[in-house]
């Protein structure tokens, strides 16, 4: 039988020969060879003179040209994985791969087809901070919630996993640490059974080159949840920045319409108009600029035409919504335009992405 490890690797040149030769070291269970795929995710010159010199055997070098994300470099090492079995070691020396072998017997034994290695289940793993520790916690929480599973540790390293897998995780759309974490997870949970056995972790600080943070735990959940529904997590987080832009041009929508009815008396219908013109020049910048991520210049006249097309359409409904509500229902204004904000905001989506992901010239 075969172990193929893979090393993703961003800027470790103090860590990654440590690390590669206690992997090389590490003992097997007996009738097991090897494999150590090193994948270099773009990192700076140091790093990758010092991975160049580590291949020759059983270890192999993998270059990236540009840093794609940890789950980028781990897909690029699975295309190279010849091995029965695979699992990721991480290159900052925070896992001891002296434990390949409490992960492998659950499988030599035939109790499971995957093993975790549970931080959580191990004695004295003190992590470098009370906000990592707990967010990761959470965050198995909360993908046993969704999922129904009894996991400890989604967000550990240590996933031994049967190499057949690996054409179903290569078909996940995610290329960061949500991989690693939530869709390697995901996948493997949902073909055979999955045990955790506890494992030592010394975890370093953010001095010492950490590289997760608070967003990276937001990310997992916002997938977790996402990914239940059938939904990716890019279109999810897309949505969310949409519907943020959306408050952000409500609110200079219902700004310039307080001030116009409140102070300036002005009707309410006309003020609706002229505070639409306003919400509509947020809207644009902010769907262009931030929800859909379009800051090239290329098709921007396009774009504006038809935004502002859209927007008119919009205005049409918006006007009347906010007429029926106030004269024939008798709702508040500020309410009333709430909800035809609301109301409208679906169509909006649909027709925006379209115009900044396909209008360019």
């Amino acid at each position: 039988m075969k172990l193929s490890i893979i090393i993703p690797c961003y800027n470790e040149p103090e860590t990654i020969a440590d690390v590669v030769a206690r992997v090389v070291a590490a003992p097997l269970p007996e009738g097991w060879e090897r494999e150590v795929i090193i994948v270099d995710d773009g990192s700076h010159k140091q790093t990758q003179e010092t991975v160049r010199a580590l291949a020759s055997g059983v270890v192999q070098s993998v270059f990236r040209e540009q840093n794609g994300g940890k789950g980028a470099a781990v897909k690029d090492g699975f295309r190279r994985a010849t091995g029965d079995y695979v699992v990721i070691q991480d290159a900052d020396a925070e896992y001891d791969p002296d434990e390949y072998h409490i992960l492998l017997e659950p499988i030599i034994k035939g109790e499971a087809r995957s093993v975790f290695g549970s931080r959580i289940a191990g004695q004295n793993n003190v992590p470098f901070s009370h906000i990592y520790f707990y967010g990761g916690l959470l965050v198995a929480r909360v993908f046993n919630l969704v999922y129904g599973t009894k996991f400890s540790d989604i967000t550990t390293c240590y996933k031994i996993f049967p190499r057949e897998l690996i054409p179903s995780l290569l078909a996940q759309q995610s290329d960061d640490f949500v991989f690693d974490a939530v869709e390697m997870t995901r996948v493997i949970a949902s073909h055979g059974k999955v045990i955790e056995v506890p494992i030592s972790y010394k975890a370093r600080s953010r001095e010492e080159g950490k590289k997760l943070n608070w967003m990276h735990g937001v990310r997992c959940v916002i997938a977790i949840c996402s990914l239940r529904v059938g939904m990716q997590l890019e279109t999810a987080l897309c949505i969310g920045r949409f519907l943020v832009s959306g408050v952000f041009a409500a609110l200079v929508n219902l700004s310039v319409l307080y001030v116009l009815v409140e102070y300036a008396r002005m009707w309410y219908l006309a003020a609706a108009v002229i505070s639409f013109i306003f919400a509509f020049v947020a809207s644009f910048l902010a769907n262009k600029l931030w929800t859909f991520g379009n800051r090239t210049m290329v098709g921007s006249h396009r774009q504006f035409v038809l935004h502002l097309a859209i927007s008119l359409v919009n205005l049409g409904i918006n006007t009347l919504l906010v007429y029926l509500f106030v004269d024939k229902l008798h709702v508040w204004y500020i309410l009333a335009q709430i909800l035809a904000t609301a109301l409208i905001a679906g169509e909006s989506y649909f027709a925006f992405r379209w115009i900044y992901r396909q209008v360019t010239a």
